[in-house]
């Protein structure tokens, strides 16, 4: 999870890690009501949100994949919550 590949992000080429890349694509998903992708992102998100702050060495996360996260929870708590109400109507 470690490997680095590049993506495509805002039309330029970035390097990061497979799991970097992977919580981008799953965050992106949630963010457009993707009712499984924000299934699986919400917990895992408020588990990092949850974490105290740890060594490079212990770290489950890398700082870039904490910040995916911490974005994804911002964005998600922006929502209206009518928003939300709708959306738990409508899956």
């Amino acid at each position: 999870m470690r490997e680095k590949v590049v993506i495509n992000e805002n039309g330029k080429r970035k390097t990061v890690t497979k799991l970097e890349a992977m919580s981008k694509q799953l965050v992106n998903s949630a963010a457009t009501g993707n009712l499984r992708a924000i299934q699986s992102a919400l917990p895992l998100a408020r588990s990092v949100e949850e974490q105290p702050e740890q060594s490079d060495q212990r770290a489950e996360l890398v700082e870039g994949d904490q910040k995916v996260w911490k974005s994804f929870l911002r964005r998600l708590n922006k929502k209206r919550p009518r928003e939300r109400e709708n959306e738990s109507n409508n899956h």
